[in-house]
């Protein structure tokens, strides 16, 4: 994990932006209030996610930005707030390649303008520049939610996040590869090896009517098995669902094929109100007898304890960032 990265041989191997700090970047996102000169952790009115803060910061920092020195920039975007969706695009609207998401690089790099992370999920992209321009990453306004979210759960801000500030000369930088993963295969869990099916219905006092207890055994799977779980939101605002160490397949998104941001290695899905997300997930970690591992909301929900025989299933160094 050289220079606070998760990387391996494959990325090594790949003509992606690689040098940490340089041309590639950290983009850990958090909104924070301020109480003089201490975090303010309390909860704006009427804001049932949990908190919103006021300001955002990078890194750690606030009013950040980056001096560009190559043509192409790898921006590792990972959604740190407690409550807050995120839609990145740039204030351009240029377009960006999507490399990667939470658990890793695509079998195909995807051209787009937004990308929108729930908290916890992640996005690796790269954004070309042009010598001596600047551009900001801004978070822009939900694609989804009523007008509840929208007004009280911070759906309709937009706000800036992060500048990029290009040399007058740039170093050149190659073409993004055309199979970021093809090496190595999706190593995604196929839904035809499921041996079960479990529904999840997703609300505010809990998953499947059950509020948090870290005492209870929900369920209970066997390790080196696939299952499809069946994701549906039945409540009155937007959940996501985070399982601990595993890697699952999204397999359609309300009967469709999921868009290309859900297509690779994850551990956290966006679930709006009204939808259904069917995921696959293979458990192959070693067993833990002492702590099982959970599934659980980010949004406002709590978490359950999942039993796997048992088992239990990203902190990195900011750049300088003035």
């Amino acid at each position: 994990m050289p220079g606070g990265r998760l990387d391996d041989e494959n990325s090594a191997r790949l003509a992606l932006p690689k040098t940490y700090g340089v041309d590639d970047l950290p983009v850990m996102v958090q909104d924070v209030t301020f109480d003089g000169a201490r975090f303010d952790h309390g909860r704006r009115f009427l804001a049932n996610t949990g908190f919103l803060g006021e300001r955002t910061m990078v890194n750690g920092t606030l009013d950040p930005y980056a001096e560009v020195g190559d043509e192409r920039v790898r921006l590792r975007l990972l959604n740190a707030s407690t409550a807050r969706i995120y839609t990145f695009g740039f204030d351009d609207d240029r377009a960006f390649d999507l490399v990667g998401t939470d658990g890793g690089l695509l079998a195909a790099p995807a051209s787009m303008n937004r990308v929108q992370l729930s908290p916890g999920e992640r996005a690796e992209v790269v954004v070309t520049m042009r010598p001596g321009e600047r551009t900001v990453l801004r978070s822009y306004p939900w694609r989804d939610g009523n007008g509840w979210e929208r007004r009280f759960n911070g759906g309709d801000d937009s706000f800036d996040v992060l500048q990029l500030r290009a040399a007058e000369r740039l170093r050149p930088s190659p073409e993004v590869p055309g199979r970021p993963a093809a090496d190595r295969g999706l190593e995604l869990p196929d839904a035809d090896d499921a041996v079960r099916s479990r529904p999840f219905e997703l609300r505010r006092p809990g998953i499947n009517g059950q509020p948090m207890a870290m005492g209870r055994i929900d369920e209970t799977v066997t390790r080196g098995t696939t299952e499809v779980w069946t994701l549906r939101n039945g409540g009155d605002m937007t959940h996501n669902f985070h399982v601990h160490d595993v890697q699952f397949r999204v397999l359609d998104v309300n009967g469709k094929r999921p868009d290309p941001a859900l297509r690779g290695r994850k551990d956290t899905v966006a679930v709006p109100m009204g939808a259904t997300v069917r995921i696959a997930l293979r458990f192959d970690g070693p067993s833990d007898p002492d702590a099982p591992y959970m599934y659980h909301c980010h949004l406002g929900m709590r978490a359950c304890p999942v039993d796997q025989d048992r088992r239990r299933g990203p902190g990195q160094d900011p750049p300088d960032m003035p």
